[in-house]
C-alpha cells in the first residue's frame, strides 16, 4: 500500500489514503478513453477529442503528483511564456469536469496495468513522451561523481521531487551536445542569481545557484557548425547573455569565411541561426563568465580524481584525430532520448520503439481490449517544440473520433469505476481540484518573494 499524500500542509484539506471521489455520470453507449501522460500531449490530444466527439468521457493518468509534465520540469524557468498553454489546460478542465478527470500519482506499469487500462475503456492513449534521457557510454562515466544527463539537470533546476543534486563549486562545466538543452543548461549555469530570482526556480536551488562557483562553460559537438541543432531565439539569448562572452574555441577567420559561404545555400531558418553563430566566435569583451563553443570533437573518456568525482573530459578531433582534454568538475550530456515502452504495450523486433502500424495506431491486431493509440514523442521522434506537438495531438484526435464514429460495435469493458480500483489499492491519487489547491498555494508562497509560484518540492512532507 502506498503512503497518502500529505501535499506539503494542506492534507487536513483532503480525505487521508483516498481523495474525494467525484461521481461521473455517462451513457452505457459513451466512448470512455483513457490518456496515459498529463503534458502538452496528452491534454492538447484531450482538448481535441472532446471537442468532436461529444459524448466521450476521459480520464487522464500521470505517475507525477501534479499535471503538465514537461511544462513544468523541463520548460527553461527563464521562458516563462511556453508555460502559457497551461492556460488552455486550466479552461480545459473547468469546462468539462463531467466528462473529464484527471489521476495524478498514478503509475500506469505499478499502480495500474496497462492491460487493466485496455480492459475498462474503449480507446488508451499513451502520451508519455520519452522521458529516458539517451545515456553517455565512454569509458569511465560510470561511477564518475557529477555527471549528469540533460534532462536530470533540467529536472533538478525546475524542481522536479527526487531529483539528482549536482554539485556547483567546480569553476569548469563541460555539456556535450548541440541542441536547445544544451544551450538551457548553460544558460541556467551561467546566469546570475538575480536574473533567476523571479523565476520559478524553487528558493532552494536558487540558493544553489547564487553559491556556485562554475564560470566557464564548453559546449561541444561532435559535428561541425553547420548541424548545430540550436534555434535562434536561445542562441541569440546565449550570447547576449548579461555578463558572460561568447565564443567558438579553435576556429579561424578563414574558417569562418567558408563555412559563411556555405551556409547562404541552407534553407531560411538554417542559414539565419548559422549566421548568428558564426557572426558571433570570437568574443567582443572580459567577462568574469564564458560560454565557449567546441566543435568536431567527440568524447571518448571520463577521467576522475582520486575521490571518484569527474575532473575531465577527453575528447578526439574528428578531422585531425588530435585527443584533447578539457577540466570540469562538472558534465552534462545532452544527446536525446529514448522511448519508456510500458510493460503490455507492443514493440518493435529490436524493442527499442512502440509497434505501430501507421503514423498513430499501435499493432494490437492480436489483442482483445481497447484501441491503442500513441501521440507526440511516444509516437515520433524525441523532439520538437510545444507547437509541433500541438499539431501531433490535433492529428491523432481525428483518428481517434473517426474510428470511434466507424465502430459497429461497442467493445466489452470491465464494470467498476477507476477510482475503487484505486482506492482498494491503497493509492492517493490526485485529482484535478486538488492540484488546484496545490496550485493555489504555489502561488501564494510565491507572491511574497515578487515571483509567480514557488514549487513544491516534497510532497511527503
Amino acid at each position: 500500500m502506498r503512503n497518502s499524500l500529505p501535499l506539503f500542509g494542506i492534507g487536513r484539506l483532503i480525505k487521508s489514503g483516498r481523495f474525494d471521489i467525484r461521481s461521473r455520470w455517462y451513457s452505457h453507449i459513451s466512448p470512455r478513453i483513457a490518456v496515459i501522460g498529463s503534458g502538452p500531449a496528452g491534454l492538447y490530444l484531450t482538448s481535441a477529442v472532446l471537442r468532436r466527439s461529444k459524448e466521450s468521457v476521459i480520464d487522464v493518468f500521470d505517475k507525477s503528483p501534479v499535471p503538465f509534465g514537461l511544462v513544468r520540469y523541463g520548460v527553461a524557468p527563464d521562458h516563462p511564456e511556453v508555460k502559457n498553454c497551461t492556460h488552455q489546460f486550466d479552461k480545459l478542465f473547468n469546462e468539462n469536469r463531467h466528462r473529464l478527470s484527471l489521476y495524478c500519482n498514478v503509475g500506469v506499469g505499478t499502480d495500474l496495468s496497462f492491460g487493466e487500462l485496455r480492459s475498462r475503456y474503449d480507446v488508451v492513449a499513451l502520451a508519455y513522451g520519452a522521458n529516458r534521457p539517451r545515456r553517455l557510454n565512454i569509458p569511465g562515466i560510470y561511477g564518475a561523481e557529477n555527471c549528469y544527463s540533460g534532462s536530470d539537470f533540467v529536472s533538478w533546476y525546475n524542481g522536479l521531487p527526487g531529483a539528482r543534486h549536482p554539485k556547483l563549486d567546480c569553476e569548469n562545466a563541460v555539456i556535450v551536445g548541440n541542441g536547445n538543452v544544451a544551450l538551457d543548461c548553460a544558460r541556467i549555469l551561467l546566469s546570475t542569481q538575480e536574473r533567476l530570482a523571479k523565476t520559478d526556480v524553487p528558493e532552494a536551488i536558487l540558493n544553489e545557484f547564487g553559491g556556485s562557483n562554475v564560470s566557464n562553460v564548453h559546449i561541444v559537438g561532435r559535428r561541425g557548425p553547420l548541424d548545430i541543432s540550436f534555434t535562434i531565439k536561445e542562441l541569440r539569448e546565449q550570447i547576449k547573455l548579461p555578463g558572460s562572452s561568447f565564443s567558438i574555441d579553435m576556429i579561424s577567420k578563414q574558417e569562418i569565411d567558408t563555412l559563411l559561404e556555405k551556409a547562404s545555400s541552407l534553407q531560411r531558418p538554417k542559414r539565419r541561426v548559422t549566421e548568428l553563430l558564426l557572426k558571433n566566435a570570437f568574443p567582443d569583451g572580459q567577462y568574469s563568465k564564458q560560454c565557449r563553443l567546441l566543435f568536431h570533437n567527440k568524447p571518448t573518456g571520463v577521467l576522475k580524481d582520486s575521490v571518484g568525482r569527474v575532473s575531465a573530459v577527453e575528447f578526439i578531433d574528428s578531422r585531425t584525430n588530435e585527443i584533447i582534454q578539457l577540466p570540469c568538475g562538472l558534465l552534462i550530456y545532452s544527446i536525446g532520448f529514448e522511448n519508456i515502452i510500458l510493460d503490455g504495450v507492443p514493440k518493435t523486433e529490436d524493442g527499442s520503439a512502440i509497434l505501430m502500424k501507421d503514423f498513430c495506431r499501435v499493432d494490437t491486431e492480436k489483442d482483445s481490449g481497447a484501441s491503442v493509440y500513441a501521440v507526440g514523442w511516444c509516437a515520433n521522434k524525441p523532439q520538437g517544440v510545444i507547437a509541433n506537438t500541438q499539431n501531433s495531438a490535433v492529428a491523432v484526435a481525428q483518428e481517434i473520433c473517426a474510428d470511434l464514429e466507424a465502430s459497429s460495435s461497442e467493445k466489452p469493458k470491465l464494470s467498476g469505476g477507476i477510482e475503487e480500483l484505486l482506492t482498494e489499492r491503497g493509492v492517493s491519487y490526485v485529482t484535478w481540484e486538488q492540484w488546484k489547491r496545490i496550485d493555489e498555494k504555489e502561488r501564494l508562497i510565491g507572491q511574497t518573494s515578487g515571483k509567480d509560484r514557488e514549487k513544491v518540492m516534497d510532497f511527503n512532507v
